[in-house]
């Protein structure tokens, strides 16, 4: 069995998955709050039965979306902010996740070019927020990213991130390829490269 936890793009990436699987997302969920309060939202561990069951993480949009830039705007240093949410993220996976299942850790996607967005759904309000440049969000993206890699790589757990197909130049998301909003509407090629993956 597949068991994927994570933020709103854990459903949007993984919709129509063609294996057997247990949709636990929760939405709006950051990165921050998993290693912050040492919880996977809606995991068991008495759920996974058997060394044979895949586990998905997926988190960090949002923080790169909102959150890195808020922080830095409140006087803390960029690096420290990263390393420190990446620590924590991965310290709760290790602490939670106990046992011999193959875990899988998801990059996170490219973020969205704040016009995009706003010449289908008028200017950002609070609720809907992209705090910073384009070019500064896709930074933190990539950093972020770096760091997922290397903690997976670390950890012996799986770092999958097909986002790449999903990038324009200027690492922005392709719009065409989005759900008009900050996820992937065609999601074909995510999971093409996740079968791939498995």
């Amino acid at each position: 069995m597949i068991y994927i936890y994570g933020d709103s793009h854990a459903h949007y990436s993984f919709k129509n998955l063609k294996l057997d699987y247990k949709d636990l997302h929760c939405p709006s969920i950051t990165m921050f709050r998993i290693g912050r309060d040492n919880i996977i939202i809606n995991f068991d561990k008495n759920r996974i039965t058997s060394e044979n069951d895949i586990i998905i993480i997926s988190y960090g949009e949002v923080d790169c979306r909102c959150h890195i830039q808020r922080q830095i705007n409140n006087g803390k240093e960029e690096d420290n902010i990263i390393n420190e949410l990446v620590d924590k993220y991965f310290l709760t996976i290790r602490n939670n996740i106990i046992g011999k299942s193959k875990i899988i850790i998801v990059g996170i996607i490219p973020p969205t070019k704040q016009n995009d967005y706003e010449i289908l759904h008028g200017p950002v309000l609070h609720e809907f927020p992209f705090v910073g440049k384009d070019e500064d969000r896709v930074r933190y993206t990539n950093k972020v990213n770096n760091k997922l890699e290397e903690y997976s790589n670390k950890n012996n757990y799986i770092y999958f991130n097909p986002y790449a197909h999903y990038a324009r130049e200027d690492g922005t998301l392709k719009h065409e390829l989005s759900d008009t909003t900050v996820h992937l509407g065609d999601n074909s090629h995510f999971l093409e490269k996740f079968y791939e993956c498995l």
